[in-house]
């Protein structure tokens, strides 16, 4: 396979760097926490340890971030691994602590930044959201609000924290680490906007099972860095919660082909989308419940649909079938709602598809 040209980005990683790392003086767990990350002044040929100090919550305590930086002995790229937006996807956390475990940073050419964990308000409470408590509550996406906000909410300054004191500056690719969310589960699924090459080629570099040509959302860390000319992909590692070791044995293969093609690393390329013959779609379509009820879901992930094939029903209490789901259109299963009971509107099933439509070509 051709290596990726190693390109100098030219908004966030072409930004002049920090003055420098900036120390609190405390420590979390023997670790020292910082306020601010510049690579430059890091010792090279060695792998380091931060707690990068976020937000505050309600009584004005600080989140913290858990942040591994292996700084080569060679200039390089600069790669950023983050997971952890979500706290109930723990697949990627364990995806980019095996990465950085298994690199020698006096053999590595550039930098790599890993977050393993960016969102502690979630992960300690094991869901999707970040609680808010002012008025009553509230619960946000944090893989919504990016580049965040300086005097914005807890987590819009979180946000906005990590993108201007943390990855400002230390950045040209990135790869973030999701899963499924509760309730509903995934196969190896990327999200990669394939309007740049360079991004496509990326996820083509995994070993995912399906991919989505997609022209991003908006608020993710993923859009936020492509908006901004720093290629990025977003990596579903399968289903929430639980640890899987084929999802992260091969988020790690293809993390490290990726370091292998940006010439960080030596090594020969493993697995990839040509050889895991990966299903390639522009398009999604969800089947979601109209009704309450418990629902039957007959389909599997990655079976192949066709337009009217009945695909889930739902039955009442007392066991009878009050209504049956029809595709929508031909495809195949990318999602399905592993919860037997849904509310209206809750997602059965999730289908990849392919659109014909010339709009559609790089993405809908």
């Amino acid at each position: 396979m051709r290596k990726l040209a190693f390109a100098v980005s030219l908004a966030l990683g072409s930004v002049a760097a920090h003055a420098a790392t900036v120390y609190t003086g405390d420590k979390v767990q023997g670790v020292p926490v910082i306020s601010q990350l510049d690579i430059a002044d890091l010792a090279p040929g060695k792998t380091h340890r931060f707690m990068f100090q976020g937000t505050t919550d309600g009584i004005g305590q600080h989140f913290y971030v858990p942040v591994v930086v292996a700084k080569g002995a060679k200039a390089g790229p600069k790669l950023v691994l983050n997971s952890g937006n979500h706290g109930d996807e723990v697949n990627g956390i364990r995806a980019v602590q095996k990465v950085m475990a298994g690199l020698d940073a006096a053999k590595l050419s550039g930098t790599v930044v890993a977050v393993t964990g960016s969102n502690p308000n979630s992960i300690n409470r094991v869901t999707r959201e970040w609680a808010t408590y002012n008025d009553g509550g509230a619960s946000t996406n944090f893989n919504r609000v990016f580049p965040g906000k300086e005097k914005g909410t807890a987590p819009e300054q979180h946000a906005w924290l990590m993108w201007n004191k943390l990855w400002q500056g230390n950045v040209d690719y990135v790869l973030d680490f999701h899963t499924q969310s509760t309730g509903t589960d995934f196969p190896f699924f990327i999200y990669a906007d394939y309007r740049d090459p360079r991004i496509e080629r990326i996820a083509e570099l995994f070993p995912a099972d399906q991919i989505k040509k997609d022209p991003g959302e908006k608020g993710s860390t993923e859009t936020t860095f492509v908006d901004n000319k720093i290629p990025a992909v977003t990596l579903e590692l399968g289903s929430p919660r639980k640890y899987d070791k084929d999802m992260i044995d091969r988020g790690v293969e293809g993390t490290r082909n990726v370091m292998v093609d940006l010439k960080m690393i030596d090594g020969k390329i493993g697995r990839t989308a040509k050889t895991a013959k990966t299903f390639v779609g522009n398009d999604m379509t969800t089947v979601r419940a109209e009704q309450g009820g418990y629902a039957e879901i007959l389909v599997k992930l990655g079976d192949m649909v066709k337009k009217d094939q009945v695909v889930a029903r739902q039955l009442n209490v007392f066991g009878d079938t009050v209504k049956e789901y029809k595709a929508p259109a031909d495809g195949k299963v990318l999602s399905t709602g592993t919860d037997a009971v849904r509310e209206p509107r809750a997602t059965l099933v999730r289908l990849l598809i392919q659109n014909p439509d010339a709009q559609c070509a790089k993405g809908c």
